[in-house]
C-alpha cells in the first residue's frame, strides 16, 4: 500500500464505511483516513454492550425518555441507565443509555426506530 503524507492510500475504488446507516461520511473522507484498514477488519461481537448517546431538539422531546422505553421494550433491548442533560437556553439536548444489543438485526433496527424519532438529530 503506497503512503501519501503518511496517510495510507488505496488503489482502485474506495470501500464505503463499515456501517453507512451509521456512518454518513463522503468515501474520500474514508479513504484519507489512516484508520480505515484497521477499522474495515473488525467485527462487532454479539451480545455487545455500549453507551447510546442521542442529540436531540429540545423543544420537541419532551418525550424522550418514554419514547426510547417504548422502543427499546418493543425491541427487546436490555438497557440499565437513561440519563439526559440539558443547558438552559439550549437548542439541543443530550440524552444517553447504557444497553445491550443481541444481535446486528436487533440493534440495525433499533437505530432504524430511534432514527424515527422527528425530534432526534443523531445516535451514535
Amino acid at each position: 500500500m503506497k503512503t501519501e503524507g503518511g496517510v495510507a492510500a488505496r488503489a482502485g475504488p474506495v470501500p464505503p464505511p463499515a456501517c453507512s446507516r451509521c456512518i454518513d461520511i463522503p468515501a474520500s473522507a474514508v479513504a484519507s483516513c489512516a484508520m480505515a484498514d484497521t477499522l474495515g477488519a473488525q467485527e462487532l461481537v454479539f451480545p455487545i454492550s455500549f453507551d447510546l448517546r442521542i442529540i436531540y431538539v429540545l423543544a420537541e422531546g419532551e418525550t424522550i425518555r418514554e419514547d426510547l422505553e417504548i422502543i427499546l421494550a418493543g425491541r427487546g433491548v436490555a438497557w440499565t441507565l437513561m440519563q439526559g442533560d440539558s443547558r438552559p437556553g439550549a437548542k439541543y439536548g443530550r440524552f444517553g443509555v447504557r444497553l445491550t444489543m443481541a444481535s446486528r438485526e436487533q440493534m440495525y433496527a433499533t437505530y432504524e426506530d430511534i432514527g424515527r424519532l422527528s425530534y432526534v438529530k443523531t445516535a451514535i
